[in-house]
């Protein structure tokens, strides 16, 4: 019953952040278009440019600003029971690159309209500073 609102709400929060970080540069993964449409339970995105270790910063520094982000992809070859097996991540250059500047932001039902806009105007402010 709840499950149709869900999805509404989770567009909304998806087209403001698209709003607002597209016209940094900022990728982000497209979850709506005239074949498909997404359950939008990820918001995924990719800072041009910036390294792992750019990114690790940008994700220390929202988490200083209180909003927990993450990497929600890590390729299969850089865990460890892969590595055992003789995985390299070396072998995989666009699974690292995609890896790299990657980052996910809150994308909940529970978030308000004044929580959507505290991580714009943070990750907005942060990525400026990469960018």
């Amino acid at each position: 019953k709840r499950y149709e609102r869900i999805l509404e709400r989770r567009k909304e929060i998806i087209g403001r952040y698209d709003i607002a970080f597209k016209q940094l540069g900022i990728e982000v993964l497209e979850h709506y278009n005239n074949h498909y449409q997404s359950s939008g339970h990820l918001y995924i995105t990719r800072v041009p440019g910036i390294s792992e270790t750019k990114r690790q910063e940008i994700i220390a520094k929202m988490a200083e600003a209180g909003v927990a982000v993450n990497v929600h992809y890590k390729p299969l070859p850089m865990m460890t029971a892969y590595k055992n097996m003789g995985f390299d991540i070396k072998d995989y250059p666009n699974s690292y690159r995609m890896f790299a500047n990657e980052i996910t932001l809150p994308l909940h039902t529970k978030l308000t309209d004044a929580d959507v806009e505290y991580v714009i105007e943070n990750y907005c402010r942060i990525v400026k500073e990469y960018i």
